[in-house]
């Protein structure tokens, strides 16, 4: 990925962090709607922040991408279309959901 660029997703619900430094690899991406509300609605209370999330076909554009602390993969600073900036998680086994627009 890189920065700058605008990205849509595919199939996943992906949870949008406030900041990198929590370990968004307790879950990055999820498959449905019900599940997301209810992660995201768990995480804010957790966390005490708020945590929201990224609909499938929704597009973003990566505005810093850095190496995970926690694992294998990236923390990706986003600006979305809803004019939220936060962070997800891209590991390994859920990269494939996210394909650049306009290559």
């Amino acid at each position: 990925m890189n920065v700058g660029k605008l990205y849509q997703i595919k199939k996943l619900y992906w949870l949008l962090y406030p900041s990198k430094d929590i370990d968004t690899t307790l879950t990055t991406a999820v498959h449905q709607a019900a599940t997301a509300v209810s992660v995201a609605s768990g995480w804010c209370k957790e966390l005490n922040c708020n945590v929201s999330y990224i609909s499938p076909n929704s597009m973003f554009m990566l505005l810093e991408r850095q190496t995970s602390v926690w694992q294998d993969g990236y923390c990706c600073k986003i600006l979305s279309t809803n004019g939220e900036v936060g962070w997800i998680y891209l590991a390994d086994w859920c990269k494939d959901d996210i394909e650049e627009v306009n290559k």
